[in-house]
């Protein structure tokens, strides 16, 4: 049988205490780890949601859907009465609400006709559907561009559309329309510039100049 000695204790006792220190050495940085690692991840993931927020914000909401078409007068003095611009939600992009208190609609035309105003849009015609621009006009006339005679106006209107509120929705078939007062008609070879801006994603520009008119109804491609 050995004998063991007081050293021999001694030996024994610092390499428990050793193994102990080494254990909450390594859960300490166990801890660590986990901390920088979901720091880690939680970086990551905010600069994801940053750069999916910016390309939303980069990318325009709403496309044209079509020709542009305008309504004029004919006559010895033809000119522009009206504008109408179809509209559809952009590829990948969500629903575009339309509403009064979150659009506007900047209008400027150049040449003849010198004018710029920083909003001229007056809501939507979303109680029902038209078959066609000139019901839409129409209606608007009577109702959300009642004043046009005096001041500009522009306002949505749906050909197709899936119910009955003021937001776009991927698969309807929308228009703008912007009824010009007569002071502000634009003759042939007048520069005219319309900026729909929406709440999300950027702002969609349809530039155009007017082209000679003969017809009541007029392509502005």
């Amino acid at each position: 049988m050995h004998n063991i000695t007081p050293n021999n204790r001694k030996r024994g006792i610092l390499g428990i205490e050793s193994a102990i220190v080494m254990i909450a050495f390594v859960v300490v940085a166990a801890a660590l780890a986990f901390v920088v690692l979901n720091a880690g991840f939680g970086t990551t993931q905010q600069a994801k949601t940053t750069i999916s927020s910016g390309l939303e914000e980069a990318s325009s909401a709403l496309e044209i859907a079509g020709k542009v078409v305008g309504n004029a007068s004919t006559g010895s003095s033809p000119k522009l009465i009206s504008i109408t611009i179809p509209l559809k939600v952009s590829g990948g992009s969500g629903s575009v609400n339309v509403e009064k208190n979150l659009t506007s609609v900047r209008y400027i035309s150049t040449g003849t006709t010198n004018i710029s105003y920083d909003n001229i849009y007056n809501g939507t015609l979303s109680s029902t559907t038209y078959t066609n621009f000139t019901n839409a006009f129409n209606a608007a006339k009577s109702s959300v561009c009642s004043g046009y005679a005096t001041k500009s106006c522009a306002f949505i209107w749906w050909s197709s559309q899936r119910n009955t509120n003021n937001i776009i929705d991927p698969g309807e078939s929308a228009a703008l329309t912007i009824i010009l007062r007569p002071n502000d008609r634009s003759p042939a070879l007048d520069e005219i510039k319309a900026e729909i801006v929406v709440a999300k994603g950027a702002i969609l520009t349809v530039e155009r100049q007017v082209p000679t008119l003969t017809t009541q109804i007029v392509d502005m491609e």
